[in-house]
């Protein structure tokens, strides 16, 4: 009898380091009831993210979290914005059902191959990621997670220099080497995850005036790197003695072009990030995004976020200046043919369903 009390007595305190793990872990996941609701394309369960193999568990890591986000202010306002989130969430998840494959990449296999992950930033002080698209005011929402997550001293986002938030090892990527798989699974499904997105064509034509048409130092290093490319798979191998090296002069057909060669040689995923879709950036149909904000919609939506992570009281996001780039777009799908505005649109076609953007 004294040995069976015994054997009991040593179970129980086996037990109870498992119990408080599983504790901290329930009150530390505040969104949970809501993503379960929501549930998208095979999320799924990972056999090796639970610890176990050497790994390690999360409870070591349980410290360095801060609190769960602010509860947003009693006000009509906010409970109209909190209803179009979940409007646009429900779309997505809804279109999300549309699309399967190769391209939708399981939970499993975002944390294995972590270059996956390589445009979601993290901020451990607000338990926020945020997964950044190129040409979507993501220089701004950069300097603003340089802030969130004490990466600088400067408190106005504007007195940030605009190419320090792109410097590599600034920002913390949840594609770093340094996170064990179980703490990386945690913070993926635990913590407030956004993105912004604007227009699929509006964001095109801006990529292309910005990175191959203008004069800035930055189109001269993307001319160099891409330009020349474009002109010879256009225009022919025959043209190679005629292609300036510089890549000057591609148009934006023939930048059209050559993202439609490239992305059926090497899939979309070859394609450079400031032209690549939401959809192979972002993976939204595997990781559930709290928040999705609209380049339409951007101070209004960004507003929202920064409260809901309890950014301090008086970060804002920068005066937004509307861009002129939609009012543009018409011009320049005119220059293309009618076979490569279908190819074209195949391509980017997730993105326009899965965040409610008409052709």
């Amino acid at each position: 009898m004294v040995r069976e009390v015994s054997f009991r007595a040593v179970l129980v305190a086996l037990a109870l380091p498992s119990i408080a793990c599983y504790l901290l872990l329930v009150r530390s996941t505040p969104h949970l009831a809501e993503e379960e609701a929501l549930p998208y394309l095979d999320l799924g369960s990972c056999p090796s993210c639970g610890g176990g193999g050497g790994d390690g568990g999360v409870e070591e890591d349980l410290q360095a979290f801060s609190a769960a986000p602010y509860d947003l202010p009693d006000d009509p306002w906010w409970a109209g914005w909190a209803q179009v989130q979940r409007s646009r969430r429900e779309a997505l998840r809804l279109a999300c059902l549309q699309f399967h494959g190769a391209r939708v990449k399981s939970f499993s296999k975002l944390l294995l191959f972590r270059k996956y992950l390589y445009n979601l930033l993290v901020d451990d002080r607000h338990r926020a990621i945020y997964c950044y698209v190129p040409k979507v005011a993501c220089t701004n929402w950069k300097r603003l997670m340089m802030i969130l997550s004490g990466r600088t001293n400067e408190t106005n986002p504007l007195n940030i220099s605009s190419h320090i938030p792109h410097e590599e090892g600034v920002l913390t990527r949840l594609s770093s080497a340094r996170y064990k798989t179980s703490v990386l699974s945690y913070k993926l499904r635990t913590y407030t995850k956004f993105l912004f997105v604007r227009h699929p064509m509006e964001r095109l034509v801006s990529a292309y005036r910005n990175k191959l048409a203008s004069n800035s130092s930055s189109a001269t290093d993307f001319r160099r790197r891409f330009g020349s490319t474009m002109l010879k798979v256009r225009r022919g191998v025959g043209a190679f003695h005629n292609v300036s090296k510089a890549g000057r002069g591609v148009t934006f057909a023939e930048f059209v072009y050559y993202l439609i060669e490239r992305s059926y040689t090497g899939g979309q995923q070859s394609l450079n990030e400031h032209w690549a879709p939401y959809f192979d950036l972002c993976h939204p149909c595997t990781i559930r995004y709290d928040n999705i904000g609209k380049y339409e919609t951007l101070e209004e939506d960004a507003e929202f976020i920064l409260r809901k992570i309890g950014a301090r009281p008086d970060l804002h996001f920068p005066p937004f200046v509307n861009s002129k780039t939609a009012s543009l777009v018409p011009g320049y799908l005119a220059t293309l043919t009618e076979d490569m505005s279908k190819k074209l649109y195949e391509l980017y076609k997730p993105d326009f369903a899965l965040f409610q953007y008409e052709p």
